[in-house]
């Protein structure tokens, strides 16, 4: 699954990053590096929460699109995480570039998955 594979990516760079003492100090682990951890890990838990409901009912429709919109979401909180990172601490924004792709590509990608949710008919 094309969303659940960048959320990985997304982890696993952006999890590069804020343990990279050259990017944020030791000092700012506990402001940084710890909460971009938890979202990435939240981000890649809303999409598979959301893969996991087969939406075969109305309900069940919204229900998975409520949860893609929760991933949507904590991907903006990610965002404002580097924002407030790039902020604080005197970063270069090139290091950046990578995950601010992937996270472009993610936001796409999610906003696509859920706009066309639709129910599935069963064979």
């Amino acid at each position: 699954m094309d969303v659940l594979d960048l959320a990985e990516e997304i982890r696993a760079e952006a999890t590069r990053l804020v343990w990279n003492t050259n990017i944020v100090p030791k000092g700012w682990r506990d402001i940084f590096a710890k909460p971009m951890c938890v979202l990435c890990h939240k981000l890649y838990t809303q999409i598979r929460a959301a893969n996991r409901i087969w939406s075969t009912t109305e309900e069940l429709v919204e229900k998975r699109k409520a949860k893609a919109q929760e991933a949507i979401d904590t991907l903006r909180d990610i965002y404002d995480l580097i924002n407030y990172l790039a902020t604080t601490l005197p970063v270069d924004w090139n290091r950046f570039d990578p995950l601010l792709n992937l996270m472009l590509k993610e936001e796409g990608k999610l906003k696509n998955w859920k706009d066309n949710t639709k129910i599935v008919k069963r064979k």
